[in-house]
């Protein structure tokens, strides 16, 4: 059985989780600024109400398609196994129109012909912690870096080890694009920098940039539960002194002049803060991003051109891709 599991957290990034024979997918993209969640509101939110949209009898061959819409279209995750996929959005944010959306666009794919059939019904919040825990494994990214909950050992001494624990569901370092930030983030870095994070999350790349030599590190949020994950896996990885946490975001950043700026999230909103990112970098400054397709490659090295930077490298794993670009 192959089971692929997402769930909404940050608003500024996408991760996918990949753990033995399981599966779990980790959207991060952003929420409606005009109904921010609070910190006094984060611990009342356990009895949230999803719903769980069940299609069965896909292809195989659409089922990544099938995730990547769902995905666009505000699910905070999927669930598949055999020829099912269960994909979850908040009750507040579900409507018949993006149901229609997904028949659409499954015909589009298959045919009018397709035989597909989708049932929807509405499910109380899990304690998804409890199947990550049997699930993760470390995972050695890069040279240098390996990426473990804290309840796993890992016994190479001569890696840098990141502890992450996710909270409901923060990046672990397993989807292709963190790994290649991460590949990127070791390749360029350079001691005693200052590093600006879009969409912390879990702050696994801003705990990485740390421990690789950075002098300081920024990470910025809108998601009260990524800000709080993230500094208790700074504690964890005792970086706290050097990573600061901002709930908000990129407005929120007072600071400039940073060496690096860092961002997986997703192609809509990169190419949307590009300027803001230029403006936050000093002359000669590094940005790295991620959470897009190869072909996804064209549009985003266009508007990064469009905004004085320059393309400087790219990085691929499997159909995802980081690009490295210079103010």
């Amino acid at each position: 059985m192959k089971v692929l599991f997402a769930f909404r957290i940050s608003i500024l990034q996408k991760n996918l989780l990949c753990c033995k024979k399981t599966k779990i997918w980790i959207y991060f993209t952003p929420k409606d600024d005009k109904n921010p969640i609070s910190l006094q509101s984060v611990n009342k939110m356990s009895n949230q109400t999803w719903i769980e949209i069940s299609i069965a009898d896909l292809p195989e061959n659409i089922k990544d398609e099938i995730i990547y819409l769902a995905n666009e279209l505000g699910s905070t995750g999927c669930w598949e196994e055999e020829n099912l996929i269960k994909c979850y959005f908040k009750k507040e944010s579900w409507s018949e129109k993006q149901k229609e959306q997904l028949l659409n666009f499954i015909q589009n794919l298959y045919g009018e012909n397709a035989k597909v059939k989708i049932s929807v019904k509405e499910i109380v919040d899990k304690d998804w912690n409890e199947i990550w825990e049997q699930t993760i494994e470390p995972i050695e990214v890069g040279e240098k870096l390996v990426i473990k909950p804290t309840w796993k050992k890992y016994h190479k001494t001569e890696k840098i080890v990141i502890q992450i624990d996710p909270k409901m569901a923060f990046g672990t370092g397993h989807h292709e694009t963190t790994r290649l930030m991460l590949r990127a983030i070791e390749k360029y870095l350079y001691p005693k920098c200052k590093v600006l994070d879009v969409g912390t999350g879990s702050g696994i790349l801003s705990i990485a940039a740390i421990k690789l030599g950075a002098d300081v590190a920024i990470g910025v949020d809108n998601d009260p539960w990524a800000c709080e994950n993230a500094n208790e896996n700074a504690e964890v990885n005792n970086v706290k002194d050097k990573f600061k946490v901002i709930l908000g975001t990129i407005d929120d950043v007072n600071e400039t002049n940073f060496d690096f700026v860092l961002a997986n999230i997703n192609k809509n909103a990169i190419v949307k803060m590009i300027p803001q990112f230029y403006e936050k970098l000093k002359d000669h400054g590094f940005l790295i991003t991620s959470g897009y397709l190869d072909i996804d490659q064209g549009t985003i090295e266009e508007h990064l051109w469009l905004n004085n930077f320059e393309v400087i490298d790219v990085l691929k794993e499997n159909e995802w891709i980081a690009i490295v670009s210079r103010k």
